[in-house]
Formats: C-alpha cells, structure tokens, sequence
C-alpha cells in the first residue's frame, strides 16, 4: 500500500510539474522565439511548409519592437539541412542593420521538422529552438509573405543586387 501511495505522490508531482513547465512562446507573427545576442533580443521563426520559405525576423526581448541586427545572413538548419536566409530591411530598419531575413529551401517543405538551430556572425553562436509555432504561423494567407513582394521565391546563391535594393 505504501508504494502504491508513494507510486501515486510521484506521479502527481511530476504532472503538477509538467503544467507548471513553460511552454515556448510564440511571437508577433505566431513563429518560434530563438533568443540571440546573449537574451538581448529575439529572433521569429516562420516557415510555410507549402512552399518551403523561411523568415526569421528580430524584436527586443518583449517582441514590442523590431530590433534590427548587423545585415549579415543567417543560417537556419535542422540536423544536416541548411538554408541561408539573406538580410531583406524593413523601410523601417536603419540603414547598415536589418530586422528581417528570407530564404527558401525543398527541406523545409511539408512541415515536418520540430528541432531547429540557427546561427549568424551578427548575433554569435548556434542557437537551438524547437520548430512548433512557425509551421501554423506560415500559412500562405499571411501578410508577411505579401511584404516579401518581388524578393519571394529567389534560390539560394543570387548576387544580392539581383534581389533589388535593400531599403526603398
């Protein structure tokens, strides 16, 4: 009797603990939240498992407000796979610092990945999150694919030139 009481405490305790277990944010856009530049910001990851494209795009750390970075290319991979998303400013981002980058690739298709990392020079080392909220969040009815505009659908490996200009 006493082990099954003890069996019982157990596993009361350990689903108390499983509901008290913060469960990953979504941000603005409904994506995953990665931290990067030691907590000091966060990147948004959405993915639309349609057609393969990913925006990462970054806030502060309340996700109130873009937080442009240093425009340098970020690698978004899960295990083997990569895709180099390119620096895309918002009109709003300063000039030399972007909020928002894009890329495409066949391995994001189908939605099925759950763990991701990500990493740039601009914001330091890799960087693990688990890829939930962004598949949802990246349905084709989304503005943020209409913001993309003519910058939508570029394979990997374009001049940036090709792309059109940075800030309008």
């Amino acid at each position: 009797m006493r082990s099954l009481i003890s069996g019982i405490m157990l596993l009361a305790g350990s689903v108390s603990w499983a509901a008290c277990s913060p469960v990953a944010a979504a941000g603005p856009n409904g994506g995953d939240v990665v931290p990067i530049n030691n907590g000091s910001a966060v990147a948004e990851v959405v993915s639309n498992a349609n057609t393969g494209e990913v925006i990462v795009q970054t806030y502060d750390q309340e996700l109130k407000r873009r937080q442009p970075i240093e425009p340098q290319p970020i690698t978004v991979a899960s295990g083997q796979n990569t895709v180099e998303l390119m620096p895309h400013p918002t009109e709003t981002d300063p000039p030399g610092t972007c909020s928002r980058f894009y890329g495409q690739a066949d391995w994001v298709r189908g939605g099925q990945i759950r763990i991701g990392w990500m990493q740039s020079r601009a914001f330091g080392g890799r960087q693990e999150f688990g890829w939930h909220h962004g598949w949802e969040a990246g349905r084709m009815g989304s503005r943020m694919w209409e913001d993309m505009g003519e910058h939508r659908h570029i394979a990997p490996g374009h001049a940036p030139e090709a792309r059109g200009p940075m800030h309008r």
